[in-house]
């Protein structure tokens, strides 16, 4: 007799951790698909991979032992699959009929959560490294974005007699560096005159409604949009001119530094590209010297975000998170000017783009490190989570889903050296005054 899809999967996890949790989290799925032949026909490092997701995250359990078509899928899936489905995204068109706003909305809402496991069960089996995993993520949100853009602005600009209405992603979304639970940070551009400001305005709020609001089927993704010119207090929308002279004239570094980290995804892309490259170029081309500012904005972000005790670590915002190498991949370009703006704003390409230090590689592998270990904390607690616990069940979870056999202090001992050597990096930068002292 065959063994049965419960011992294929604990098999699968191999007496780890995740094997002890296969049976509670993964219950729902055991229930309701212990029979399904095409479950049953998945195997080896999708089998692996799909044992991982069951095990590590209740609500994915639930939420796949109700899509029977997911298995037939993974079963077929292999090297590459992730890029293949990635670039059917990039064409896809809702199935739902546009009138069934409802139904629109639960269908973005279920391909994102679809795709989400879909692309967990490939990055724990070992199908993809994460460069590949994240990028998918990425063009899955630019997908439903722009999806969700045509219910809120159904007659775009084709004729000619409506506004130019362009989406703009900022931050890791920019970068295609999105990764589990990852915000949408978005800012609205339009090519036109105040008479349209109302209108487009409209269109902006729509879209924040479509992706953000609950439905039966969940969220699509929370949306941020305080990056925006003058911020909360500014308008939702941005006309082209008005966003230009923003950046030249008003705005300060802060700004700057975040507008490096800008993509058209939605809408009018080409012209709000265009805008962006020229306005970028301008921004960084002036000779202006940016690591005092830099420095006093990052101490103030690690002051009011950072809270580190030896319960919790800030991975992305405290001392030697992620966000150091944010700002010195900025600081980088700004310093080095316009002629090292990298064409995708990642943090890495950013680096790579202003500095040529051998000590490069080590500090973007840690970098790697770091972003890993974010993807599967946000994972596991099911949010987008900035601190690591490093008490409680959740630890050892992450740090077998980080590295196979990888235990909670290890994974704890393997973080404080990867902070330590980018803090100190962070630091000789600050102090000399240039991204080449990296």
């Amino acid at each position: 007799m065959s063994p049965s899809l419960e011992s294929r999967l604990h098999d699968a996890l191999a007496h780890t951790v995740l094997a002890e949790r296969l049976a509670t989290c993964g219950a729902p799925f055991l229930e309701n698909r212990s029979r399904d032949t095409a479950a049953a026909a998945i195997d080896g490092p999708m089998l692996v991979g799909l044992a991982r997701v069951l095990a590590s995250q209740p609500k994915a359990a639930g939420f796949l032992s109700h899509r029977p078509e997911f298995f037939e899928r993974l079963a077929a899936s292999g090297a590459g699959s992730l890029t293949e489905r990635g670039d059917e995204l990039a064409g896809r068109e809702l199935a739902t009929d546009p009138e069934d706003l409802e139904g629109c909305l639960d269908e973005l809402r279920l391909l994102r959560r679809e795709e989400t496991c879909f692309a967990a069960c490939i990055d724990f089996g070992g199908g993809g490294n994460f460069g590949e995993v994240s990028d998918f993520l990425s063009s899955l949100a630019e997908g439903i974005t722009r999806q969700a853009l045509g219910l809120a602005h159904p007659g775009g600009s084709r004729d000619g007699s409506e506004p130019e209405f362009a989406v703009i992603g900022m931050g890791k979304i920019a970068g295609r560096e999105f990764t589990y639970h990852s915000d949408l940070d978005l800012i609205f551009l339009y090519q036109g005159g105040p008479e349209q400001i109302v209108e487009v305005s409209r269109i902006g709020q729509r879209l924040i409604a479509y992706l953000s609001t609950m439905t039966g089927a969940g969220v699509a993704y929370a949306v941020d949009t305080r990056l925006r010119p003058s911020g909360q207090q500014g308008m939702l929308v941005t006309s082209f001119d008005g966003f230009e002279r923003y950046q030249c004239e008003t705005a300060e570094t802060w700004e700057h530094l975040a507008l490096l980290r800008s993509r058209a995804i939605a809408g009018a892309v080409a012209p709000a590209q265009a805008l962006l490259n020229r306005v970028r170029a301008r921004v960084v081309g002036d000779g202006f010297d940016p690591w005092p500012a830099l420095a006093a904005m990052r101490d103030r972000v690690a002051l009011e975000r950072a809270d580190e005790d030896d319960a919790t670590i800030p991975i992305k915002t405290g001392l030697g998170g992620s966000m150091d190498l944010d700002f010195l991949a900025g600081g980088g370009l700004i310093e080095r000017g316009a002629a090292a703006l990298p064409e995708l704003p990642s943090t890495p390409a950013m680096l790579a783009a202003s500095c040529s230090s051998q000590r490069l590689e080590t500090l973007l592998e840690g970098y790697r490190t770091l972003r890993v270990v974010e993807a599967r904390n946000r994972w596991v607690q099911s949010r987008a989570a900035e601190s690591l616990a490093t008490t409680g069940d959740a630890l050892p979870v992450i740090a077998e889903l980080v590295e196979t056999g990888t235990t909670g202090p290890e994974l704890l001992t393997r973080l404080a050296a990867v902070r330590r050597h980018i803090r100190i990096s962070y630091e000789r930068v600050i102090d000399q005054g240039t991204i080449t002292a990296v």
